[in-house]
């Protein structure tokens, strides 16, 4: 199963002042992961709830499902 984000990444990301390098850190997703997101493109589930949690975000707030 893959997700995508609602846009909302980039801003949840923006509201802490944090780079991709430093949310990579924080979330243990690689950078490539997060700027490929914050362009349309899709990530794990996995991935997208360690950036939920690194943000303190609920993952209907920043992902949705995409049917493969």
């Amino acid at each position: 199963m893959k997700v995508k984000s609602k846009k909302s990444l980039f801003i949840a990301r923006a509201e802490l002042g944090l780079t991709i390098k430093e949310l990579s850190v924080k979330a243990n997703v690689p950078t490539a992961t997060i700027s490929r997101v914050e362009n349309g493109g899709t990530l794990s589930v996995r991935s997208a709830k360690k950036l939920c949690v690194a943000l303190n975000k609920s993952f209907d707030t920043l992902f949705y499902v995409v049917k493969e």
